[in-house]
């Protein structure tokens, strides 16, 4: 019975603690077949600083190109980066505490629980594609994460990886 109740437990620990989680909207009218080639628009405010703002597009540009479409001054389709940065509380972590005792099969207890707020920065980055003609947007993703305060450039630029993969899992989406 023990092993089953701690592969419970692991299995929920590890499903709280995900990763990304991304939101998709796109135009089901569009052909998305007919995009080959993509482009960012120029001089956007993304919110970021320079160095989180590269590792934004690099990661963008190698997953499209993964994904088979090509960088180009003539694209299909041009991209549009937004990002939020906000400060999330967490009231769900406590600390308990608990004392027992029993004699002669009697037994007695007491326990209580200490709340611990913390405080967890969020980043919200939304991706919008749309026409190179006419400007309108097709597809959007909107994906959110945890970003620790104090991490290494490499971390920071994993977890800007792993946001892009997930926000561009389903595209293009499947009809």
């Amino acid at each position: 019975m023990k092993p089953i109740v701690f592969l419970l437990f692991s299995c929920l620990f590890i499903a709280a603690c995900g990763g990304p989680k991304a939101f998709y909207d796109y135009d089901e009218s569009m052909n998305f077949a007919q995009c080959k080639t993509f482009s960012f628009y120029d001089n956007q405010q993304t919110g970021l600083n320079e160095l989180d703002q590269e590792r934004l597009f690099n990661a963008l540009t190698s997953q499209l190109i993964s994904k088979g479409l090509t960088p180009s001054e003539s694209a299909d389709f041009k991209i549009n980066i937004t990002t939020d940065v906000f400060q999330e509380r967490n009231n769900n972590t406590s600390v308990g505490i608990g004392i027992g005792g029993g004699s002669g099969g009697f037994g007695g207890g007491v326990s209580g629980g200490i709340p611990i707020n913390s405080q967890q920065t969020i980043l919200e980055i939304t991706i919008d594609f749309a026409n190179s003609v006419n400007n309108e947007l097709f597809w959007q993703a909107v994906v959110e994460d945890n970003l620790p305060r104090e991490t290494t450039p490499e971390e920071r630029t994993e977890i800007f990886n792993e946001m892009i993969a997930e926000a561009l899992e389903n595209f293009p989406p499947e009809k």
